[in-house]
């Protein structure tokens, strides 16, 4: 005779078991004897998959809930739906009942609806960078979560994102009472979309408050001081980020404000001369502060979202090559039916334009795709190479460009040519300082010798 105690040590020995695995287990019973057990532990259990395919785990409660978690999806309109519901395994991973197909790719088990952790698009939506530590600081107490967002677990960031994820990267809300924060947000309507004049004195303050307080917004990933706004740009509104250098005149805060510069001629140059697509971007200058305004490709309008996935999540779900460069993971992405071959070219074309104009952080969480897949546009591109140590202390970086192996010679040869032209505009860029942009022109020789002896 089947009895709960039996079943319930039979899935916890053996989480996402099949029919087959647990009939075995349990002394050869029947399916259907399997069947009525299982019915009779009730909620306790989590089930997904069709016929043949049907797999058993028992449910984790979740900060002693073992409510399933909605996930809801908002369109580029600001109307949203559920997409699914979510529930935390035991001893660890999650299983996602899918209520409309699922955007990005699945792999194995993940058809399915299981995850060795959260769902890899959520990963993303995780608090991180800058802005996520100061939402970390500013919320640690009340979430009861350490201050430090990476030491996280995925139980923390389940709980973080279904209290406060409102208003995170791409266009996905777990839980209903983040649900309900985002639908309060719409009340403020089109009052927090700031004109240019309104700009002049919101970013200052925003600048300061962020550095001092922390701004529990949109964590979008990176170490540079930013913050987010909604802003009338051109007759439209739209989000952006906002990165910023600090308000003195020493070495190390001209340097960042040089930077800052540099990243939107990059953002121009890949767009223009390479066909790339990638954000677009403006320079402010207000109270003594540099200000780079980004656009947000994964905000529409008033309330609207679309989803976003980053390079890192697919790599630790689909590939599993960690630490590989861009374009090596883009060609896995690729060969496994995935990544539309044009795309991966781009990403190797993008990750050459990088490497040419010493952009030290391309890291994979600076590479993001839309549904499908489909390159998203670039953005975070800049000579990192010369920013600013911990100290302060500007780096003696000596500018060594690197060359290609015979086949990468044509893609090199395309990046190269946009890497000459781009050195040449920061050289000749006044709002650049004067020793920087001496640093950019002989970057631009030494380059163009270089593209000469491999012409």
């Amino acid at each position: 005779m089947l009895t709960s105690d039996a079943l319930l040590r039979a899935l916890r020995e053996n989480p996402r078991a099949g029919s087959a695995t647990l009939c075995r287990m349990l002394k050869g019973i029947s399916r259907p004897t399997l069947a009525r057990g299982l019915k009779l532990l009730g909620p306790r259990v989590v089930s997904r998959g069709a016929a043949r395919r049907a797999r058993y785990a028992l449910r984790r409660a979740l900060r002693g809930s073992d409510a399933s978690l909605t996930l809801y999806r908002i369109d580029e309109a600001g109307r949203g739906r559920e997409i699914g519901q979510l529930d935390l395994t035991y001893p660890a991973g999650s299983a996602l009942e899918f209520t409309e197909p699922f955007p990005w790719p699945l792999a194995d088990v993940m058809r399915d609806g299981w995850f060795d952790g959260l769902p890899y698009p959520l990963v993303d939506v995780r608090p991180q960078g800058f802005i996520g530590r100061n939402f970390a600081r500013a919320h640690a107490l009340d979430l009861a979560v350490s201050d430090n967002p990476e030491e996280w677990s995925d139980d923390d960031i389940a709980f973080v994102l279904a209290t406060f994820g409102r208003d995170q990267p791409g266009n996905l809300i777990l839980g209903e009472r983040s649900y309900r924060r985002f639908l309060e947000s719409q009340r403020v309507g089109d009052e927090r979309f700031l004109t240019d004049a309104q700009a002049m004195s919101a970013y200052p303050e925003r600048a300061a408050a962020a550095l001092a307080h922390g701004v529990a917004e949109s964590s979008a990933g990176g170490e540079f001081p930013k913050f987010t706004a909604s802003r009338i740009l051109d007759g439209e509104k739209v989000d952006v980020i906002v990165k910023f250098s600090g308000a003195d005149d020493s070495a190390a805060v001209r340097r960042w404000a040089d930077l800052l510069v540099c990243e939107s001629l990059a953002l121009e140059t890949l767009r223009h001369q390479l066909q790339v697509p990638a954000a677009q971007s403006a320079i402010r200058s207000y109270a003594g502060r540099t200000f780079l305004e980004v656009v947000r490709f994964d905000r529409h309008g008033g309330f609207g979202r679309s989803a976003v996935c980053t390079l890192g999540s697919l790599n630790a779900a689909l590939v599993g090559s960690a630490g590989a460069p861009w374009p090596r993971v883009a060609q896995r992405l690729c060969d496994a039916g995935w990544l539309p071959a044009e795309d991966a070219s781009r990403i190797a074309l993008v990750w050459w334009f990088g490497r040419l104009i010493g952009n030290t952080d391309m890291h994979e969480g600076n590479l993001a795709f839309r549904p499908g897949l489909a390159l998203a546009p670039a953005y975070d591109m800049l000579p990192m190479m010369y920013s600013p140590l911990r100290g302060g202390e500007l780096p003696g970086a000596r500018y060594a460009p690197t060359l290609p192996l015979p086949e990468e010679t044509r893609v090199w040869h395309l990046a190269a040519t946009a890497a000459i032209g781009y050195w040449r505009r920061c050289s000749e860029d006044v709002r650049i300082s004067q020793d920087f942009r001496q640093v950019c022109a002989e970057n631009n020789k030494v380059l163009a010798a270089a593209w000469q002896d491999f012409g």
